[in-house]
């Protein structure tokens, strides 16, 4: 069978979550800043409902250009992820840093299972559900 992969350099101006999990099709972002990385992960694509001041915050971040993501840039990730409730239930995987750069960050997320939709919030605005504590990527357009 022939490698299924979707390539989201042309995204639109957003973070998106890609959910680590075998579904036979790859995901492909440029990362990195200036060093135009190209990134993969096989996985799922979930939208993310992350108001424009959060993703204007994430993606304006002083990342360093070619270098993995520091724990001071986790820090105000999870920090701007935690002040947002479409964002609330991800957080940066700190064992993960020295894979992380600008546009493709590891968090770690923590989906709950199906409920009924009136009784969603305040604590979970999440798209993804009954995938319990799971891996994944946030990215975004890379800035080179």
């Amino acid at each position: 069978m022939a490698r299924r992969t979707i390539d989201l350099a042309f995204m639109p101006d957003e973070v998106m979550l890609l959910v680590e999990h075998a579904s036979g099709v790859v995901y492909r972002n440029q990362v990195g800043g200036v060093i135009c990385w190209q990134a993969e992960i096989e996985g799922v694509l979930a939208p993310i409902n992350l108001g424009q001041d959060i993703v204007e915050r994430i993606m304006g971040l002083p990342y360093p250009p070619g270098h993995h993501v520091t724990a001071e840039i986790a820090d105000a990730l999870d920090a701007a992820l935690a002040s947002d409730p479409g964002g609330r239930y991800l957080k940066v995987d700190r064992a993960r840093l020295h894979e992380s750069l600008e546009a493709w960050v590891f968090v770690v997320a923590d989906t709950q299972e199906d409920p009924p939709y009136h009784l969603l919030g305040p604590d979970y605005f999440g798209a993804v559900f009954d995938f319990g504590r799971v891996s994944g990527v946030l990215t975004w357009p890379n800035s080179d």
